[in-house]
């Protein structure tokens, strides 16, 4: 069958419509052939183009008339060697084709540039089909063309879309995973396997919750179920174990993706590590919270404070630090003790948890010990910084009230000084008026005398309480000056001796001097020195009854002298020992006692002798066992002197 045989062929005449039955055939064979949908590109049993129809010139945009669609049906074209073809193999399958099979040609992207024009890269798949003769020859190949290139295209497009997505989810530092509405896994998640250590195999279904903190579980199962049922986005936060066993506080946020139905079709979200800051913000909760705590404690430790200054009395102070500590700390038992610090109570278990803090005064000295015990569930570490610090607010009470108290004693023994300065200064006056009277009225030449010697001895008495005045008021203002130079101590005693011996004579005191330093020499004031023995051999003196006797020792004790009197007097009581060295301190202090004196002598004492760099203490075993006052005064000569002796008076 030759080309011009072919109805199909563009060479063959046209049918004559008006003859035969199978030229009407023909007719519409070649109308449906023109009309068809699908590109038809007619070849030969060479490969050469005999046909397109309409589709296929829009197809690939070559249009009848043109070049290009002159080269296309003309000789020089041939499909069998056109090298795009191939390149892909196409060519084989033309031949498959042309030699009588029917085959499916895949897809290929075929760019009708290379033939000389500038047209647009299309996408195609194919059906060749042989045409055959009666015999079975083939006559002719029908290439049926599908444009594909929309959707390769999409495809494509597609494909690009997963791979950015794929590349986001490998970029990014957060777990991303897809579910199904049922909770069951059914895309492998890379993120997920790297950061739990779980295979797709182990999230398949619900396993997915086991890497979920097991106080997590229940909740987050439930708000996922419920988004699924309101079809909408959910956020939550959920501690997700990794690979290393380490459970990471993560936040979860699940978009959900939607059918034509409206129904969830699948769920789309990530995991965040938030760990992190959860901790941070649990750590800084703690922190406020601790610091609240504090603050409230801070005020009640306040509050106390502001209770315990009000108090005056040492036991009201300790009753209430008492209250406090049980009210502030939440303890059970708690005691103060004042003085040596006191072993625990025998009822108490061996085993109980204590806490004990010294009450220790401005002066470093250790005045009494807080302790409290059995604190239901135990104790914290803020509970013995407060308890420190009530104990420090405490021992300032103690010290202030025994500051109160001193006051007190010092304001009452004021009172008892001006009492009995009026007795004392009352006392002369009345003898002095008396003397006075008789100097007026008697002209007896004796009882001139007599009166004149009452007058003198009364005013020596007035003058010495006027010059102990004095002295106390350069004391207190610290106005006293020393004369300084090198004083021997044999001149010292004998003064001193000298000006009590009238005093222990009138009461009949045996009295003796044992001097074993004579050859001993001070830096002082003789003047105040003496005043300094004097006063001391005179207040034994007083508070010896008659009869009694007085010893005065003085020997050297290393780098000083020692001066030591001794008596067999009234004593003094163990309460009143400290404190006799203070101003306007007497054994017995009301204003009618017989042995005279402000009560300042050894206050004088003690300052004079400071004053020249010594020491002076007070010595007694209570009342009734007699005393011994003791002098040191630095050493600074010694010459040759007699041996030791001991003198009595």
């Amino acid at each position: 069958m030759t080309q011009r045989d072919n109805p199909l062929s563009p060479d063959a005449p046209a049918p004559d419509t008006a003859t035969t039955p199978q030229a009407s055939s023909e007719l519409r064979f070649r109308e449906l052939f023109e009309q068809a949908p699908v590109s038809i590109q007619i070849l030969d049993p060479n490969g050469f183009t005999l046909r397109v129809n309409q589709a296929w010139q829009n197809l690939w945009q070559i249009h009848e008339g043109g070049e290009l669609y002159r080269l296309v049906l003309s000789r020089d074209y041939n499909v069998l060697s056109d090298p795009q073809l191939l390149e892909h193999g196409i060519s084989d399958y033309l031949r498959r084709a042309l030699a009588g099979e029917s085959v499916q040609i895949p897809a290929i992207r075929y760019d009708v540039a290379a033939l000389g024009v500038s047209r647009r890269a299309r996408w195609v798949t194919a059906r060749a089909h042989p045409i055959k003769d009666a015999e079975g020859r083939v006559v002719e190949v029908m290439l049926m063309h599908e444009d594909i290139s929309e959707r390769v295209e999409a495809e494509a497009a597609l494909r690009a879309r997963e791979e950015r997505f794929r590349s986001l989810v490998m970029a990014t530092s957060q777990v991303v995973w897809t579910i199904v509405p049922d909770g069951g896994v059914v895309e492998e998640s890379p993120s997920w396997t790297a950061f739990t250590g779980q295979d797709f195999d182990t999230v398949r279904r619900l396993g997915w919750l086991e890497a979920v903190h097991p106080d997590d579980r229940e909740r987050t199962l439930q708000i996922y179920l419920q988004a699924v049922a309101d079809r909408a986005m959910y956020e939550t936060e959920y501690r997700l174990r990794r690979h290393d066993g380490e459970y990471r506080w993560t936040a979860v946020k699940g978009v959900p993706i939607l059918d034509a139905q409206g129904e969830v079709r699948e769920w789309i979200g990530t995991n965040r590590d938030i760990h992190d800051i959860v901790m941070a913000q649990a750590e800084l909760a703690e922190r406020l919270d601790r610091e609240q705590r504090q603050a409230a404690l801070l005020a009640k430790v306040a509050s106390a404070a502001r209770r315990l200054h009000t108090l005056l009395s040492a036991t009201e102070i300790r009753d209430a630090l008492e209250r406090e500590v049980r009210a502030i700390i939440g303890v059970e038992h708690v005691r103060v003790s004042l003085g040596p610090q006191a072993p625990p109570p025998a009822s108490i278990p061996v085993d109980a948890e204590w806490l004990s803090v010294p009450l220790v005064s401005r002066k470093g000295r250790q005045i009494g010990v807080l302790e409290a015990w059995n604190k239901p569930g135990g104790f914290l570490e803020e509970d013995e910084a407060i308890l420190v610090q009530l104990g420090a607010i405490a021992t300032n009470g103690f010290e202030n009230a025994r500051l109160y108290d001193s006051l007190r004693e010092q304001d009452r023994r004021k009172d008892e000084f001006l009492a009995m300065l009026a007795h004392e200064l009352r006392n002369p006056l009345a003898p002095i008026s008396a003397a006075a009277d008789v100097l007026k009225i008697s002209t007896n030449t004796e009882h001139v005398r007599r009166s004149s010697e009452v007058i003198g001895r009364q005013v020596k008495h007035m003058t010495s309480l006027v010059n102990d005045l004095l002295d106390v008021s350069r004391v207190t203002r610290g106005l006293i000056k020393l004369e300084r130079g090198m004083v021997a101590v044999q001149a010292l005693v004998d003064s001193a001796v000298e000006q009590a011996r009238p005093l222990m004579a009138e009461r009949a005191h045996l009295f003796s001097v044992e001097m074993q330093a004579a050859g001993a020499h001070v830096d002082g004031d003789a003047t105040r020195l003496v005043q300094v023995l004097a006063n001391l051999l005179n207040n034994a003196a007083k508070y010896t009854p008659r009869g009694g006797s007085i010893a005065l020792r003085v020997t050297r004790d290393g780098e000083r002298v020692q001066f030591c009197i001794v008596d067999t007097g009234i004593g003094i009581d163990a309460a009143l020992l400290p404190y006799v060295f203070d101003l306007f301190t007497q054994a017995e202090r009301t204003p009618d006692r017989s042995q005279g004196g402000l009560g300042i002598g050894l206050a004088l004492v003690r300052t004079l002798v400071a004053l020249h760099g010594g020491e002076v203490k007070a010595h007694s075993e209570g009342a009734g066992s007699g005393c011994t006052f003791t002098v040191w005064l630095p050493l600074v000569g010694w010459t040759a002197s007699p041996s030791a002796r001991s003198t009595p008076v």
